[in-house]
């Protein structure tokens, strides 16, 4: 072959090099290339192209020519070329890795060191190579050009500079090809990037549309029930707003209910106001309807916070309506009896005044409007109810030819009905008529029950009438006569009291409520009948009365009862 031929077989195989290089084949397709060439214008019998791991530990067979697949991936997976072994047993291609210098064996059975790699060259039947270092970009090794013959073969100077040539080539080849790669890489991900910012712009257009159409239901005065309706149309499922009790404040008729929910909380400052239950599965709920979800806790937390304000207006409204009436100043009274019809209270139609006293061990305030609170809700919207000097007080209205009995009957069920930490006890007045009436009443059924509660029948829900005389003395219009004629009795007993720390006044109230019997006093008092015998004595010789005597007894009974009632 002539030097001319042999310059055009060489330059045919460059340009099939390059345009091997320049499309978009796989990288395996490329470097397949590659070898081929090398086998045709060498004249081997096998070419492989080896390429490093990440990690650079070993060289694994990336592109052939001559090589069958079993081999190929075989030698890949058990036996490929380790880059971190000694120098003096490290096999060709390790070495022509590790010094970026072609390597050539003439012949491998006369080779040195032939034992560690030799197994590889007796099965694949070559007795020569040459391996060839592939340069990167960064002027360090990629990998190997590895050429071989059946026969033994010197390899010249020139051969080994036309294959370093080609080794060129496939450096550029590897090169270009994992630029591709990060650059199609760095594609993708912007891509996904892209797709993810546009997710989540109409995630948020999307939300901010939810947040915009459950505001204007709260602003449109839908309440928490047009809420739930909101979200239940939103998510497809079955909503309920529970408050912290568990009760029901609002609820969806939209799907059946199920045995599971999603929960979630709707807070105020901080503190949990009410719950949201979302009827279903909680995995199936999409990002969105979780979000509709968290924008409808947020919403139905401000509802709940205007209505919470607009209840706590109405309660003070009803407070200082009440005091005022109840008050000593008229003009004040008569503009609540205006103010009042406009709550939606006529108290010009006739109404009983109750009170309803409510124990509490703790926080007082907070008891009592928990509880004024809860007798609302039982009375319903007809009577006018508030807080009044630490007691609940109801104004009830009453029908033309009311039985007083249905009255008491009616208020003792939101008596009985009210929570409280003791037992809760009620009285009922007459029907007032007049604005001048209620304070008047209210004055008589106040102190109806601090006679309840000193005599011990608490519990219960009574009317002035059924006390008896009591009941009929605290309605009269002057309470100082009461307290005069109670005090020209036991005055003397009362500053003996006083003035020597006894309790005869209690000693001669026990004697009384025992039925007048000394033993049961006694007993009562855990203290001897002798000072029981005593102290009445001493009360006889205070009072000048012969407490042995029905009427002196019945006038000492009767002036207990009146201090009691004259008691502010």
């Amino acid at each position: 072959m002539t030097e001319l031929s042999e310059l055009r077989r060489w330059m045919a195989g460059i340009h099939d090099v390059t345009a091997a290089v320049a499309s978009d084949d796989p990288p395996s397709v490329v470097l397949d290339t590659i070898a081929g060439i090398a086998v045709a214008l060498m004249d081997y019998d096998f070419c492989g192209v080896f390429l490093s791991d990440d990690v650079g530990s070993m060289l694994t067979i990336e592109g052939s020519h001559g090589l069958s697949a079993d081999y190929i991936a075989r030698i890949n997976a058990d036996r490929p070329v380790r880059l971190d072994q000694d120098p003096s047993v490290e096999a060709p291609s390790s070495r022509a890795f590790r010094t970026g210098e072609p390597v050539a064996i003439d012949d491998i059975v006369a080779a040195p060191n032939f034992g560690p790699w030799g197994g590889v060259a007796r099965e694949q039947g070559y007795r020569s190579m040459v391996s060839v270092p592939l340069i990167g970009s960064t002027g360090a090794a990629i990998g190997t050009l590895n050429c071989y013959r059946r026969g033994v073969h010197v390899f010249d100077d020139n051969e080994i500079q036309l294959l370093s040539m080609l080794a060129t080539q496939a450096s550029i080849s590897v090169t270009i090809t994992r630029l591709r790669a990060e650059e199609a890489q760095r594609t993708s991900d912007l891509r996904t990037l892209n797709a993810e910012l546009q997710r989540r712009r109409t995630l948020l257009e999307k939300s901010e549309e939810i947040h915009r159409r459950l505001t204007t239901i709260a602003s449109r005065g839908g309440g928490v029930d047009g809420i739930a309706t909101a979200l239940s149309v939103l998510v497809g499922r079955s909503v309920t707003i529970e408050d912290v009790h568990g009760g029901v404040l609002a609820q969806s008729s939209r799907g059946p209910q199920s045995t599971s929910a999603h929960r979630e909380d709707v807070l105020l400052s901080g503190e949990r106001v009410a719950c949201l239950v979302v009827e279903g599965d909680p995995a199936t709920l999409s990002t969105l309807d979780r979000r509709a979800v968290e924008h409808t806790a947020v919403v139905a937390a401000l509802e709940l916070l205007r209505a919470r304000t607009a209840e706590d207006v109405q309660w003070r409204l009803q407070g200082e309506v009440v005091g005022d009436l109840l008050g000593d100043d008229p003009v004040a009274a008569a503009s609540a009896v205006e103010r009042a019809d406009r709550l939606g209270h006529d108290l010009t139609a006739p109404h009983v005044v109750a009170v309803i006293d409510l124990p509490s061990t703790g926080d007082v305030d907070a008891s009592l409007s928990r509880a004024v609170r809860s007798i609302a809700a039982r009375a319903g919207a007809g009577p006018l109810v508030a807080a009044h000097q630490h007691r609940a007080v109801v104004l009830w209205p009453v029908s033309a030819g009311m039985p007083m009995d249905a009255v008491v009957a009616q208020i003792d069920r939101v008596r009985a009905g009210t929570v409280a930490e003791g037992p809760v006890t009620a009285v009922v007045g007459s029907p007032c008529t007049e604005v001048a009436d209620y304070r008047a009443a209210h004055r008589a059924v106040r102190g109806a029950v601090r006679l309840m509660i000193l005599w011990d029948r608490t519990g219960a829900t009574v009317s002035l009438d059924q006390l008896g005389v009591p009941g009929l003395l605290l309605q009269l219009n002057d309470p100082d006569q009461v307290a005069r004629y109670a005090d020209r009795t036991l005055g003397p007993v009362r500053e003996h009291d006083a003035s020597r720390g006894t309790d005869l006044v209690g000693t001669l109230r026990a004697y009384l409520g025992h039925r007048q019997h000394v033993g049961d006093t006694a007993a009562a008092l855990h203290v001897h009948p002798n000072t029981v015998g005593q102290r009445l004595r001493r009360v006889q010789t205070l009072t000048g009365l012969d407490l042995a005597r029905p009427d002196h007894a019945m006038d000492v009974a009767m002036a207990l009862t009146l201090r009691d009632i004259a008691a502010p």
